[in-house]
């Protein structure tokens, strides 16, 4: 049987480290003591593959780099290549490290794309499209991926409250740009506050319990 002195335990299924600190483990494992599947190959499987796809995305960046610098073009083209596809790595990288929960794989999607497209819209000389289009159709599409997500894995409320919260948060936070008078195109945004708001009704009408229970939870009520 294996050992951690860190945490001064007993370790019965075989593992390589210990599963409460990451710490090395003394003794020999016994293979009869295999309370668990062994998941190690699939995880190598997947970190090779993110391997491979960090590896094609670095050439990507390179070789339009080299390539703009070969044909001498007025226009770097290949920095807005290796920009794309390094917000492309970003977006995979975050989906694989929140695979394992994928409500808030989604909210950080919903994040970031907003965060990406933002910044796209300051690099390319700041048109608006980005408050006026982009973000407010990320926030709305993250409503109907939650609302799959809940009925086919069937959750319970307490699982998917708060990033539903989040969701019409920040769907009613495209509001507050109205009177700031920066928004050309005003139909998106408020379409998407008003659904924000239209949600954010339904949770505390039809599932106020958790709805409350879930907000004195985050502000330790």
């Amino acid at each position: 049987m294996q050992y951690c002195r860190r945490c001064k335990a007993w370790i019965e299924n075989p593992a390589r480290r210990c599963p409460l600190c990451q710490g090395v483990l003394e003794g020999e494992p016994e293979p009869e003591g295999q309370l668990f599947p062994d998941v190690t190959r699939t995880t190598s499987r997947i970190e090779f593959g993110f391997r491979v796809f960090t590896f094609v995305c670095v050439a990507l960046a390179v070789v339009g780099c080299a390539a703009n610098m070969i044909f001498l073009s007025q226009v770097f083209w290949g920095g807005f290549v290796a920009a794309a596809v390094g917000c492309m790595w970003i977006l995979t990288a975050v989906g694989l490290l929140k695979r394992r929960n994928l409500l808030k794989n989604t909210l950080w999607q919903m994040v970031l794309l907003s965060g990406i497209f933002l910044l796209w819209d300051f690099l390319t000389g700041y048109r608006g499209w980005s408050l006026e289009y982009a973000i407010p159709i990320v926030i709305l599409l993250v409503f109907p991926i939650l609302t799959v997500m809940v009925k086919v894995m069937k959750l319970p409320a307490v699982y998917y409250m708060v990033y539903y919260i989040l969701a019409c948060g920040a769907g009613i936070f495209q509001l507050l740009l109205l009177p700031v008078g920066i928004l050309k195109m005003e139909i998106p945004c408020i379409l998407c506050g008003t659904v924000s708001c239209l949600v954010l009704a339904g949770l505390v009408i039809f599932q106020g319990k958790s709805f409350w229970d879930e907000v004195k939870k985050k502000v330790h009520m």
